[in-house]
């Protein structure tokens, strides 16, 4: 899971170098290298979940291990950009039928009333592996450059299939459960790739462009089409009947706002740092390292606690927290470098409100669901989790552009910081979760 998650934020850091690779193609194009992997991803999510059902978890898992691992050398490899975009897509197909699973198992030996703790640990996993992708992909990228940032990756899953043939428990394969919906997975898939386009598209064409106007309704049309899907059809890849569960609906809500400020954060801030300050790729990455290590010492503790107090009482806090920690950015950054005296700061403010917001969000998605729904939970909130980082990304790219002066840096913070507010309502539209309303 850790790896699945780690894969997005790496790329990130790498994207300089990509840009140095492939300088023919535009910084929008580029977006194509991030956001392939987060629209196969989640599209195939829930599909994926269903043939773990079908075809047991553990054997789901370690085909995704399989694919995720191959595909990895294929990026590595890939002579052309067209080829790193299309072997993206095949990765996010391995991490689709990983992280499912890898939940699955999980829960398969935790009994109930822990649920929600174990949720959040795995969502603090996850929150970890999209931190600390820029801090150890930096080094990577830095010595041995962006294409061994994957070929790294097939000795960690080979690491996973053998130690996981002997420990991982067996779930019962379902040869009944329906077929999932590879059609509303197709219709979610181009909902979010015309969505992203439509946005990126912005700076070169314009607001006014007609193609950005169609780009947009096809996708809310394709979207329509998926959410219609979702109401009759017996494994849909968006299972919109759980949307009338309140905690799931304002969970999600808050992931994808948050998913967006974080994953266009971490993509702004190494662009800042190589272009504006002028650090390397390795300056940068540990420049970005003390949010993963904040993150991981909090974000065990904060898990526990907002099992037992709920979720608004963290969350909440912690969306203005990162918010406020975004703003310290875009109001003090000068031309200038200070890390000690600005950029540190800032950056813990921001591991705060991430330690204090994922984890614990991601449980309370979960907090009302039945056992039979509750790994579909587990993957809508995903799917909120990288359609905000999808959007969060080509967002970015329009405010920033191709130029990389202060001005844009600055207002693609404000833009982020935005999203801090707006998650905190969400958070607190949320209610409280399941272990608030037991009777003490």
């Amino acid at each position: 899971a850790f790896l699945v998650t780690a894969n997005v934020s790496t790329m990130n850091v790498a994207f300089p170098d990509l840009e140095q690779t492939f300088s023919s193609t535009s910084r929008g194009e580029l977006t194509w290298v991030l956001n392939s992997y987060t629209i196969s991803f989640a599209a195939l999510l829930i599909p994926a979940g269903r043939l773990a059902d079908r075809f047991g978890r553990r054997q789901t898992f370690m085909a995704g291990l399989t694919v995720f691992a191959g595909s990895s050398i294929l990026v590595g490899a890939a002579p052309t950009f067209q080829v790193v975009v299309a072997a993206r897509v095949l990765q996010g197909v391995g991490g689709a039928l990983i992280a499912p699973a890898t939940l699955g198992l999980l829960l398969a030996g935790i009994p109930e009333s822990s649920r929600m703790a174990t949720v959040a640990k795995w969502g603090g996993v996850t929150a970890l592996g999209v931190a600390a992708g820029p801090s150890i992909g930096a080094f990577i990228v830095e010595t041995m450059g962006w294409r061994w940032a994957f070929l790294i990756l097939p000795p960690f899953c080979l690491l996973a299939y053998v130690a996981g043939r002997t420990s991982l428990p067996t779930t019962k394969p379902d040869p009944d459960a329906p077929w999932p919906d590879v059609f509303g997975a197709v219709t979610l898939a181009g909902s979010m790739a015309l969505l992203a386009f439509a946005i990126v598209q912005i700076r070169p064409w314009g607001w006014g462009a007609m193609g950005v106007w169609i780009s947009a309704a096809t996708a809310t049309l394709l979207f329509v089409v998926t959410w219609w899907r979702g109401r009759d059809h017996p494994a849909p890849a968006l299972p919109t009947y759980l949307f009338g569960l309140r905690s799931l609906r304002y969970a999600n809500l808050a992931t994808s706002l948050q998913a967006g400020g974080l994953s266009a954060s971490l993509l702004v801030n190494i662009l800042w740092l190589t272009e504006g300050w002028g650090y390397s790729i390795l300056e940068a990455g540990l420049a970005t390292a003390p949010l993963p290590i904040m993150v991981a010492t909090q974000a065990p503790v904060v898990a526990r606690l907002g099992n037992r107090y709920g979720v608004r009482i963290f969350a909440v806090p912690g969306s203005f927290a990162w918010a406020i920690g975004i703003l310290m950015y875009a109001l003090f950054i000068t031309p200038e470098p200070q890390f000690l005296r600005l950029w540190l700061p800032a950056s813990l403010v921001v591991a705060v409100g991430i330690a204090t917001t994922f984890p614990i969000v991601s449980a309370a998605a979960v907090s009302e669901v039945g056992p039979a729904d509750f790994a579909v939970a587990g993957s809508i909130n995903q799917i909120g989790r990288q359609f905000g980082a999808t959007i969060g990304v080509a967002a970015l790219i329009t405010a920033v552009g191709e130029s990389g002066d202060l001005a844009s840096f600055q207002r693609a913070w404000l833009y982020i910081s935005a999203m801090g507010p707006a998650s905190a309502i969400a958070v607190f539209l949320i209610g409280k979760t399941n272990r608030q309303r037991e009777p003490t």
